[in-house]
């Protein structure tokens, strides 16, 4: 049975990369940022096309472009999102190949932070009763200082105004948001971490696809290990919010001190694990 699967929390956590090696998985297929749940929404709500207010239209322009045509209003949402996504997969994107996948159980896009939008939510869960949800968390403070460098390129697009103590809510809204879900449907959410994705990748995809009901091979897991790089980018401590304090403590974060003790202990994992690969 083919399923929905949903990538949910903060951009700049190591979603680009957890896609790239869920795409290993002859029977996973999700799109790099299609912005496929927003159309849905403003598709059958009849509704114009625009951007989301959290995000920029890029990746839904260049969906519509490749696959509007397959949208059909006598089709429900998951014949659309069906439609879409295959036309997505099969012609590629500048972000990802094209892909022939033909027994495929698992398809979906990376759309953290719009996934975890109140009301696009609200759809999804309405829509796609059978979707499960993969979760990745990074330090705030690593994401706060990974947005601040992606937003000086030509691709940033979120939280370009922003202080970086405003960020950092930010970030801790989103992860709200999926503890709300986690709680209420806890056999629907995975979480894992970044830091332990990177220095623990084999480990952490087993427990992936054990949570999607799939069997990977030791070959693909050790290749997902071998493109897994971790980014070692010491940034300074920031004060946050006590609400903001006690969500990063549930991932095992703490603000209080700047991340290069992370760092440092990261990248001593890091070498140990990739010893072992060679």
């Amino acid at each position: 049975m083919l399923r929905p699967l949903f990538i949910i929390g903060n951009k700049r956590s190591g979603t680009s990369q957890l896609v790239r090696v869920l795409n290993l998985h002859p029977e996973v297929f999700i799109s790099h940022e299609s912005d496929i749940a927003w159309i849905l929404q403003q598709f059958h709500h009849h509704e114009e096309f625009r951007a989301h207010p959290w995000d920029s239209e890029r990746g839904m322009r260049f969906a519509l472009e490749t696959a509007g045509h397959c949208l059909q209003l006598e089709h429900t949402p998951w014949e659309n999102f069906l439609n879409v996504q295959h036309a997505l997969m099969e012609n590629g994107s500048p972000w990802l190949p094209p892909q022939k996948k033909t027994g495929l159980k698992w398809i979906g896009d990376k759309k953290p932070m719009q996934h975890t939008d109140p009301e696009l939510l609200k759809f999804l869960l309405a829509n796609f009763p059978e979707a499960r949800f993969l979760h990745i968390v990074r330090h705030p403070l690593e994401v706060v200082g990974s947005s601040d460098q992606f937003n000086q390129t030509a691709e940033g697009d979120f939280w370009q105004e922003l202080s970086s103590a405003e960020k950092l809510e930010r970030w801790a809204f989103h992860e709200q948001q999926v503890l709300q879900l986690r709680h209420s449907f806890p056999e629907r959410v995975h979480s894992l971490r970044f830091e332990d994705f990177c220095c623990e990748t084999e480990k952490e995809m087993a427990r992936v696809f054990k949570f999607l009901d799939l069997k990977p091979d030791g070959p693909m897991l050790r290749e997902a290990a071998r493109q897994t790089r971790p980014l070692f980018r010491p940034v300074p401590s920031l004060c946050g919010s006590a609400e903001t304090l006690r969500i990063a403590s549930l991932y095992g974060y703490d603000l209080a001190h700047p991340t290069g003790q992370l760092h440092r202990q990261l990248k001593t994992w890091y070498w140990r694990i990739k010893k072992r690969l060679r």
